[in-house]
């Protein structure tokens, strides 16, 4: 009897020690994978009563190594210049003095504010963007989406910059009590397209992916189809784990895998991977007698919805119904211009810029890339959106 008891004690103890582990480790995998749901921001009201220079400064700081991604460029590794080892304040007053230089900005203060909201106006010597000949800055304005600072966040970056090496803070300390909601990309729920999540969370800032983007990361077309999901969501959720060679470590946010939902994940592995929505239409290939040679794409190349996906046009900018803030809304574009000025804005994009949107951001290759049949077939579609 006693040995009965015994033995069904060392089962019950094994069934918990068991029950205890399996716990531990979906704890622990769920800690590991990125969360499905996410918090509602966090409203950070600030205290005008108590609120200093010294306090709106710190607020800047922290906004240019959070929100702002600041530090994701502007820092010692090349990139950008290297604002925090450097004295801003009186580069900036070099700056205006160039030649090349042709902004609105008078002081150090509105040349800071005006580098942030339109980065075009004056790019520093060797760092725009390759092939530029420094006249096209990779840096996004900060006031439009995916950073989407107010003026007041704008504002108290500004005092950081100018507290940081000594000098005179000349921003006004906020009037109205403003709320700072902390950046939480998941609040807003899931992206359900890949464009949604490629908008969303930037990364033509710094990759060329669904046709357009930076080069500071390497090109994620390029790599469609040639590495496995496990790979591509290693290098999302630990992008130091393995690095490109010509590309430095620690410039990628480590933070992705918190901050994505797990659906979105999925979405920008699929792609990578080679899934279904990765099949985006190429440039007609023509032989020497005019023939088509991609008669076997899955898609008409050459249809007004074919090239807007291949060339990313929805990441900047709203057309068939969706799409970026980053430029101008397309879908009623007919209204506005006529056939020859909307080719002019593909062939020619800082001819003529659209007040409230900065130059400098719109690849200026289009032209180039594209056939002259998607060339036409583009601005006809957009002449005809009215």
């Amino acid at each position: 009897m006693s040995s009965e008891k015994k033995s069904s004690g060392g089962v019950l103890a094994k069934s918990m020690g068991f029950s205890l582990g399996l716990a531990l480790l979906f704890t622990l995998v769920a800690n590991l994978l990125p969360q499905v749901e996410g918090e509602a921001p966090v409203e950070q009201k600030v205290d005008l009563g108590a609120l200093t220079v010294e306090s709106y400064a710190a607020l800047g700081e922290t906004l240019f190594a959070g929100k702002g991604t600041c530090t994701l460029c502007h820092n010692d590794l090349g990139r950008a210049p290297n604002i925090l080892g450097i004295d801003i304040v009186s580069v900036a007053h070099e700056h205006l003095k160039d030649e090349r230089y042709k902004g609105a900005a008078t002081d150090a203060e509105s040349y800071l504010h005006e580098s942030m909201v339109d980065p075009g106006i004056y790019v520093v010597k060797g760092f725009g963007k390759k092939g530029s000949n420094d006249t096209i800055s990779p840096m996004p304005a900060v006031d439009k989406p995916p950073i989407e600072l107010s003026e007041m966040e704008i504002n108290a970056i500004i005092a950081f910059l100018q507290s940081k090496d000594g000098h005179e803070v000349t921003v006004p300390l906020p009037t109205e009590a403003p709320v700072v909601e902390s950046a939480s990309p998941k609040a807003a729920g899931p992206a359900g397209s890949i464009e949604a999540v490629v908008a969303k969370y930037g990364c033509q800032a710094c990759h060329v992916i669904l046709g357009s983007g930076g080069d500071l990361g390497p090109d994620l077309d390029k790599t469609i189809g040639h590495f496995s999901r496990e790979e591509i969501q290693q290098s999302i959720v630990d992008p130091d784990a393995v690095i490109v060679e010509g590309f430095p470590a620690g410039v990628m946010p480590q933070d992705f895998a918190d901050q994505m939902w797990v659906k979105e994940l999925n979405i920008l592995v699929d792609y990578l991977a080679g899934g279904e929505d990765s099949s985006m239409p190429l440039p007609a290939a023509t032989s020497s007698d005019g023939s088509d040679n991609n008669h076997n794409n899955k898609h008409d190349n050459n249809s007004a919805e074919a090239v807007i996906l291949h060339f990313g046009c929805q990441a900047c900018h709203i057309m068939l119904g969706s799409g970026g803030k980053i430029g101008p809304d397309l879908d009623g574009v007919g209204t506005r211009l006529s056939a020859e000025q909307i080719r002019q804005s593909i062939v020619d994009p800082n001819a003529v810029i659209v007040k409230g949107f900065p130059s400098g951001v719109m690849p200026p290759n289009f032209s180039e890339q594209m056939t002259d049949q998607q060339l036409d077939t583009l601005v006809v579609f957009l002449s005809a959106h009215k």
